[in-house]
């Protein structure tokens, strides 16, 4: 058996070197707070209107939401520039390509290929285990990219 083929059945157990999780995150997906909307406030929204009156996403935008607890334990030196970057993100067009996903999260260091305010990191990240079928399947699809 080659070292190649070796290497390839060792457990996954750090993520420095790789961050590919975040290659195409744009920016810590936190669920922020969100103020209830009114059935008006969604019929003024040229984009909102299309949902249909049962859609689960029109529910959620009528329930609103409290946001996670990570979100409101954010120190405000980071949240400031991270609610300024996401005012200002435009989702783009995926065309089922990984190329045109969202860029690297702003919080991976491209360096090390670590998140660099793990502390402070959103639910979805903390979900996201090093080594799951998920990390797994991203480190087949960047395998060209990781520096381990």
């Amino acid at each position: 058996m080659s070292d190649s083929n070796s290497n390839s059945s060792l457990p996954v157990v750090s993520c420095e070197g790789c961050g590919v999780c975040c290659f195409h995150m744009g920016f810590p997906a936190f669920v922020v707070p969100r103020e209830p909307m009114t059935e008006q406030q969604i019929d003024a929204d040229p984009e909102l209107r299309k949902l249909p009156a049962d859609s689960i996403r029109r529910a959620e935008l009528l329930a609103g939401h409290e946001g996670e607890s990570w979100w409101h334990r954010l120190p405000a030196e980071l949240k400031e520039p991270l609610v300024e970057h996401m005012s200002q993100y435009r989702q783009p067009d995926y065309d089922g390509t990984l190329e045109s996903f969202d860029g690297p999260c702003i919080w991976l260091d491209m360096g090390t290929r670590l998140c660099k305010h793990h502390l402070h990191r959103p639910n979805v990240c903390r979900d996201f285990e090093t080594g799951c079928g998920d990390c797994l399947q991203w480190r087949k699809e960047y395998a060209d990219k990781i520096d381990v």
